[in-house]
Parts: C-alpha cells; sequence; structure tokens
C-alpha cells in the first residue's frame, strides 16, 4: 500500500443493515467535506434498474433474474421478515456497480459507497477491486460498519421506504466486510452524534476531506 493516503482520491465505504443510517450519514458526510465526494450505493443502484427486474413491483416478470423480496421464517419468532434475493442478472448489475465505483477511481473522482448488498460474492468483488487500487497508490479505501441493535433497527424500520422487516434478516447475516477500518454502534445515538464521530475519524484518516486540497493521481 502506497504510504501517503492523503494524496490518494477517498473511497469511504459504509456498510450495516437497512436503516442502520447509512443514507443519513454518507449525506452528512458529502455536506461536511471540502472535496466532492459522489455518493454510489445501492439505493442509486436500484433507482436504473427497470421495474421488471426489481423488487417492488408486483408481478415483476423478470424479478427471479434481477431482484424480489421472500419471506424469511424462524427469526425468534417474529413476523414479516424479508431478504433480497439476487437472481444472476442482479449479480451483473452488482458488478457493475462495482466497476462504476472503480472507474470513478481511476479518473480521481472521491466517492462513498452507501452499502454493499450482502450477497458475499459481489462484496468479494467489490473488494478485490478497491484493495487493487490501494496497492497501486489510486485510491484511499477504508470501510465503516454501522451496527444497530434489532429494537432500534425495528422502530426505524417502519419510516424506511424498504419493505419493513429487511433490516432484521440484515442484522442476522455476516458483515458486508470482514475487517472494516470502523465500527460504529449507532444504537441510541442521534444522526448528528454518528456523524461528528465519522467526521473525526474520517479527517484524521484523509485530511484533504477537511481541508479541500486536491489530491494528486498518477
Amino acid at each position: 500500500m502506497s504510504p501517503d493516503p492523503t494524496s490518494r482520491p477517498l473511497c469511504l465505504v459504509v456498510n450495516g443493515p437497512s436503516a442502520a443510517g447509512k443514507s443519513t450519514l454518507t449525506t452528512a458526510l458529502q455536506d461536511r467535506a471540502e472535496l466532492p465526494l459522489l455518493r454510489f450505493g445501492l439505493d442509486e443502484l436500484f433507482r436504473m434498474i427497470p421495474d421488471h427486474w426489481g423488487g417492488g413491483l408486483p408481478g415483476a416478470r423478470h424479478s427471479d433474474l434481477g431482484f424480489r423480496y421472500e419471506a424469511v421464517d424462524g427469526i425468534e419468532g417474529r413476523d414479516g421478515v424479508r431478504r433480497i434475493r439476487t437472481g444472476p442478472d442482479g449479480m451483473l448489475m452488482l458488478a457493475a456497480m462495482n466497476a462504476a465505483v472503480t472507474a470513478m477511481l481511476r479518473v480521481g473522482q472521491g466517492v462513498i459507497v452507501d452499502g454493499q448488498a450482502f450477497e458475499p460474492e459481489a462484496n468479494r468483488d467489490l473488494e478485490a477491486r478497491l484493495a487493487a487500487l490501494d496497492q497501486e497508490g489510486a485510491a484511499a479505501v477504508a470501510v465503516v460498519e454501522l451496527r444497530t441493535a434489532d429494537d432500534d433497527l425495528e422502530d426505524r424500520q417502519r419510516r424506511h421506504e424498504h419493505p419493513a422487516g429487511l433490516s432484521l434478516f440484515h442484522n442476522r447475516q455476516p458483515p458486508q466486510s470482514p475487517d472494516p477500518d470502523l465500527v460504529v454502534d449507532t444504537t441510541g445515538r442521534d444522526a448528528a452524534q454518528v456523524a461528528d464521530l465519522v467526521w473525526d475519524w474520517l479527517v484524521a484518516f484523509h485530511p484533504a476531506v477537511a481541508s479541500g486540497v486536491r489530491p494528486t493521481t498518477g
């Protein structure tokens, strides 16, 4: 790895279950940063997907190839738990998202990845791509994981745009990244407290994000 991560475009990956506060956090970090950080994650990808390959359209004829919601039974007696099942076209779309993140960084554009899928194959692909950039000195990569207790997740999920129960399934899966650089438990913390904590850590990791000094590439 290059000894000077501050001279490279930043890639910050923010992971965690649905309704953990990822999008709220990434927006706050974008607002505070003195460098432009593009946000690209699952929500942005899902807005690109044709309706019939997505999971939210009743009768979507290609949801088995793309993304579909499925009920999950047997989680501590809780009802309404769901997961997203990803088909082969969906996996290709996730790979395209990973490639897009890599392409942005290669031209020197900083990126916040607002959530990886709970798909180990897709996550390993992104990790490999980012590790290669890191080793080449082409990007400074950091991973933040948000964790939240079930009760807080359930309360937030009721106000979330995603179907209820998705967060509880996520909370029982292995983390998207096996070795995050920072883990933040958001239970009992408000959005501003989480943003303050992550911002302070991020500035220490990559001071240019606060100073506005443009990284040099090449």
